[in-house]
């Protein structure tokens, strides 16, 4: 406040002080709400995308644990690790209707494999993280029925000795189990077995029925049409691949059983 010329007391610099902190204050909390808007969301999906990354790690390490227990006949595998921003889980006993491998072989009966998983569900319900059947898929809930394998299973097709060449291993477990943080996955090679060398016929095939819920059908079809494979889906589109006829087959049987997560 001031005095003016008659001695009466002048408030215009209170006022302009007030207006001042009005505008001052009203910035702020402009600001405060812009973050709030639009920070926080992102920064949110950022440590959701993060987690997504972590675990899609993870379950590259699992699978080369299991490579360890099939290939190398290591007979038990341990890896610690972190399980944030989601779930991992899998079930004493794989689905008994899907999803599964369903294959003809030499002619005979249609016969079908049940691989089971093991799955990281993300907990904003963004992505799924999936070991089947010595693969890696990656599938958003946005798309439905869209998937993605991030690592292939190890099956091969040797031109030289016209030899296919396939690993099925079924994932099951003592009991059904979850688990989030930090923990120690436990896993043993339970059994194993290979067939004796089939020889495909006309007709002989090989195809993946996915689960309604979680459908990996893209992810395994892409697969299935790598070239090296010498695969051919007949008819076009229907998901059914037919080996070459007259080609030797041997198939790996493997049952792999965790003991804790």
């Amino acid at each position: 406040m001031s005095m003016t010329g008659d001695g009466r007391i002048s408030r215009s610099s209170g006022v302009s002080e007030t207006i001042g902190f009005v505008i001052i204050l009203g910035i702020v909390m402009t600001g405060i709400a812009i973050v709030t808007l639009y920070g926080y969301p992102a920064l949110l999906q950022e440590q959701s995308n993060s987690n997504i990354k972590n675990m899609q790690k993870n379950m590259l390490v699992l699978q080369s644990d299991i490579k360890s227990l099939t290939f190398k006949s290591v007979p038990y595998q341990e890896t610690a690790m972190q399980v944030s921003g989601g779930t991992l889980l899998t079930k004493e006993d794989p689905d008994p209707t899907f999803p599964k491998f369903e294959y003809k072989i030499g002619g005979g009966l249609v016969e079908s494999f049940y691989p089971g998983e093991l799955r990281f569900e993300s907990s904003d319900a963004q992505a799924t993280v999936t070991l089947e059947n010595g693969a890696v898929h990656i599938r958003y809930w946005s798309s439905p029925t869209g998937s993605a394998m991030l690592a292939n299973p190890s099956w091969y097709y040797d031109a030289t000795t016209n030899t296919y060449v396939l690993q099925m291993i079924r994932l099951n477990a003592t009991s059904d189990m979850a688990q989030t943080g930090i923990g120690t996955v436990r896993m043993q090679l339970s059994d194993m077995n290979q067939s004796t060398p089939l020889f495909t016929q006309a007709g002989d095939y090989i195809q993946y029925n996915p689960s309604t819920i979680y459908n990996y059908k893209s992810a395994w079809n892409n697969y299935l049409n790598n070239p090296e494979l010498e695969l051919a889906e007949t008819p076009p589109g229907s998901g059914r691949y037919e080996f070459k006829t007259g080609a030797n087959l041997i198939i790996k049987y493997y049952n792999v059983t965790f003991l804790s997560l």
